[in-house]
């Protein structure tokens, strides 16, 4: 391999400038993310039970719901809790599947299997939500990565509405977001209020009319076509478009003779009752947060989100204000830079500790460019194995060839690796200073004293220096 790369310096040459310009391109493109994605083979379910018992939760919510998620695919482990929360009862079951298993079907049917329980849960639930399992560590990467506040001298129910209907499709449009969360405001209802005496003449109950109700919206398949070579399935969906269609729903039908649901119930266009209140300048305000699709360039998707912002800032009603509270991408610009300035002061000291031991600048140039060009196969590899260039795998790349750091004290951590040729004597240098340690191939110190830098090096260079 040697003697042929001698032979043809040519084309190593060129094969070397090829993968370099590939790294070059490849850290250009490369999602920028703060934390890793850590999709993993557990999914979370979550239900809300408002005033109920943590023992009613138990047995008429979470029961329920272990029994509907045990008949899906791949099912290894199944662990619950139920308790009460601030006059609530939660539950919350954790669903461990085999690794081999494609989370998004899994994800998939897991909610068909919870959305067909529905009707037989008990009233008032709120969910059940099928969320991703995420470690405690990184239980960050969740969270929205932007977070914005809008405040407008108008009631609380415009300024949703006009997030709802303006502002949100505006962000959705943007290639990379995934969801707009809206919070505050009050959602809309339908408030029924039931003539008891009719309904027991009738022999009908609150909970038939629930589910008439709830049969205003359905999703029904009608059947599949073939549309230039592909399956396309049809569906048939219903559902009331105004008050109107509500109160007239038929709730019972006995020969001729037809029962509406204004018959028996007032039917109110209402909203639901307020649980807090969120002021700016007394003024109404509500947020909203922007979620991101896994593997999207973070930085980038949140440059797009602002400036479809900016552009539609004459949408706004008349005193509209925007706050951005939370901005990860800021963080993520934040942490980069800091990499940036600690990789070069270490390619600058890496090649300055080679040029003092080979005494050459060709030598020490031939080296250093092994370590970058090891860098940049490595940035290559890390764009088309489809990852995302993270504080772990920025951490990853900066210790692959030992970088020195200023820990918070002042000290400095370092970190050393014995030649390939002579692979020992990196634990007894360390061990010579206070907190070293490790292997005799690589060790580190975690703690130096600044003052101790010129001692280490002198000892470094009486070791591995030839």
């Amino acid at each position: 391999m040697i003697k042929l790369a001698i032979r043809r310096p040519v084309a190593v040459s060129m094969g070397y400038f090829a993968v370099a310009l590939l790294g070059i391109a490849a850290w250009r493109n490369i999602p920028i993310e703060l934390l890793p994605d850590t999709e993993l083979p557990q999914l979370t379910v979550r239900a809300l039970w408002r005033g109920a018992s943590p023992e009613a939760t138990e047995a008429f919510l979470t029961a329920p719901l272990e029994a509907a998620i045990q008949q899906v695919r791949g099912v290894e482990k199944i662990s619950s809790r139920s308790e009460e929360e601030q006059g609530a009862g939660r539950a919350e079951i954790r669903v461990e599947f085999d690794r081999d298993v494609d989370m998004n079907f899994i994800r998939l049917e897991l909610s068909e299997r919870l959305a067909a329980l529905q009707q037989e849960l008990p009233l008032g639930i709120q969910g059940p939500f099928v969320e991703p399992y995420v470690p405690p560590e990184f239980e960050d990467q969740n969270r929205p990565f932007l977070d914005y506040t809008v405040t407008a001298p108008y009631t609380l129910e415009a300024l949703r509405a006009h997030v709802d209907d303006i502002v949100a499709p505006e962000i959705l449009q943007v290639d990379g977001v995934s969801t707009v969360v809206v919070r505050g405001g009050r959602d809309r209802l339908l408030q029924l209020d039931f003539d008891r005496n009719q309904l027991r003449a009738l022999g009908l109950s609150p909970e038939t009319i629930r589910r008439r109700v709830l049969q205003l919206e359905q999703v029904m398949e009608a059947g599949a076509v073939y549309d230039d070579g592909m399956l396309r399935n049809l569906a048939i969906r219903q559902r009331a478009g105004s008050v109107d269609d509500v109160r007239n729903l038929i709730v019972l039908s006995e020969g001729s003779r037809l029962v509406r649901l204004s018959d028996i119930a007032v039917v109110r266009d209402t909203y639901e009752d307020p649980t807090s209140h969120y002021r700016i300048d007394g003024l109404p305000a509500i947020s909203f947060a922007v979620l991101k699709e896994l593997g999207t360039n973070t930085v980038a998707v949140a440059d797009r989100v602002k400036d479809r912002l900016a552009a539609i800032e004459g949408l706004h009603p008349a005193g509209t204000r925007l706050f951005l509270d939370y901005d990860e991408s800021k963080e993520i610009r934040t942490q980069l830079t800091d990499l940036r300035e600690r990789a070069i002061v270490a390619a600058l000291v890496i090649f300055a500790v080679l040029l003092l031991f080979l005494q050459s600048f060709r030598s020490a140039g031939i080296v250093f460019a092994t370590i970058v060009f090891s860098v940049l196969i490595t940035l290559n590899l890390i764009y088309f194995g489809g990852l995302t260039l993270n504080v772990l795998t920025l951490m990853g790349l900066a210790m692959g060839f030992g970088l020195i750091v200023d820990n918070a004290d002042g000290t400095l951590r370092i970190s050393v690796r014995a030649p390939k040729a002579r692979p020992e004597g990196a634990d007894a240098l360390c061990r010579a200073f206070p907190s070293g340690g490790g292997r005799k191939a690589a060790a580190g110190v975690n703690a130096l004293p600044e003052t101790d830098l010129p001692k280490f090096l002198e000892a470094f260079e009486a070791g591995f220096a030839e």
